[in-house]
């Protein structure tokens, strides 16, 4: 049975549920909650982009108006495996993979919430939009369970979802704690191609021949 860090695919799934959900609980920050659930499982944490995942949150930059911090969580996490090299920027070199695999998880959205952006689906959740501005509204979203069987349950699924969405893509049997993060210093013994099984576009970080 193919498994990833001693996980299968439904302990992977459950396992990144159940640490989206307490994450998004008791620290709250939809995309940093989702990066971690899912960097947790697969073995990938990196506290760089974790950083990053930072301003996502509350539908971008906590105005609760744009994309669904739990959606661009995933989206870092599609973008570690598969995104575009700045090499490959630099050579106009198109490479979709993330994106594929982020329409993939963008139907799941559709067809739980209708949408995967954060006030619509506020009003699938609660019957109403809110302004995290404004205190008394952002008072109102925590007593209708925000972070209780709200934003929580919306992190936990988006996160299981991504664990299996990518499941299908990246290597089975090893553990993928081994595999460098952009800006770690990649061990000289360390190969990429037969521990990634992945040829061509690679994972961005590898040495280039001088």
């Amino acid at each position: 049975m193919d498994t990833i860090n001693g996980l299968t695919r439904e302990q992977a799934m459950e396992k990144a549920y159940k640490i989206a959900f307490e994450g998004e609980g008791l620290r709250q920050a939809c995309s940093q909650a989702t990066w971690n659930a899912v960097s947790e499982v697969l073995g990938i944490k990196n506290d760089l982009i974790f950083k990053l995942s930072s301003a996502l949150e509350g539908g971008g930059a906590c105005t609760a108006k744009v994309a669904c911090g739990a959606w661009s969580g995933a989206m870092l996490a599609f973008s570690y495996f598969f995104g575009r090299t700045y090499d490959q920027w630099l050579r106009s070199e198109k490479y979709l993979k993330s994106s594929f695999l982020g329409q993939k998880l963008y139907d799941k959205f559709v067809q739980e919430w209708g949408s995967a952006i954060c006030p619509e689906i506020h009003q699938k959740l609660y019957g109403r939009n809110f302004d995290f501005s404004n205190k008394k509204d952002f008072d109102t979203f925590e007593e209708m369970g925000a972070h209780s069987i709200g934003c929580t349950v919306v992190c936990a699924k988006v996160s299981a979802w991504t664990v299996d969405i990518l499941w299908d893509e990246i290597p089975k049997g090893l553990d993928m704690s081994m595999i460098p993060g952009p800006g770690d210093e990649v061990p000289k013994d360390l190969d990429l191609v037969k521990l990634t099984g992945r040829k061509g576009a690679g994972w961005g970080f590898e040495k280039k021949p001088k």
